[in-house]
């Protein structure tokens, strides 16, 4: 039994992950929508950056979004025989092992870079792109 509650936390964590979608910002058909756009524009769509520069004429808006997922772990099992002391220890029997839960961010940076207040391009930068 402690055998497939394991094995349960495990399938629902990764249905878990599995289910999680990829935020709007980061969907290219959206991003390249945007292109010949203004600067409110942009705003409207997606809110006041996280970041902006100017140099040059170019005007870069940048947003970051940054995931953190969780996987509780698991717990040890024992098919020892003769009662164990809990997770992970038996008599005689197989033993489990225990995973710690962890958690794991990520992020991701979208700039948009804007020529004479329209968009001309963007740009997806990190790990959780």
């Amino acid at each position: 039994m402690k055998l497939y509650r394991g094995m349960l936390v495990i399938l629902g964590a990764g249905l878990l992950l599995a289910a999680c979608s990829t935020p709007e910002i980061q969907r290219p058909k959206v991003l390249n929508a945007m292109i010949g756009q203004s600067s409110v524009d942009v705003i409207r769509r997606f809110g006041v950056p996280s970041r902006g520069y100017q140099t040059q004429g170019h005007n870069f808006l940048s947003y970051i979004e940054t995931t953190t997922q969780y996987s509780p772990g698991t717990g040890g099992w024992d098919w020892g025989w003769g009662g164990g002391y809990g997770y992970g220890y038996g008599y005689g029997g197989w033993g489990g092992v225990e995973i710690p839960p962890s958690y794991y961010s990520s992020s991701c940076q979208t700039t948009f870079e804007l020529v004479s207040d329209q968009v001309v391009g963007w740009k997806m930068h990190g790990g959780g792109c």
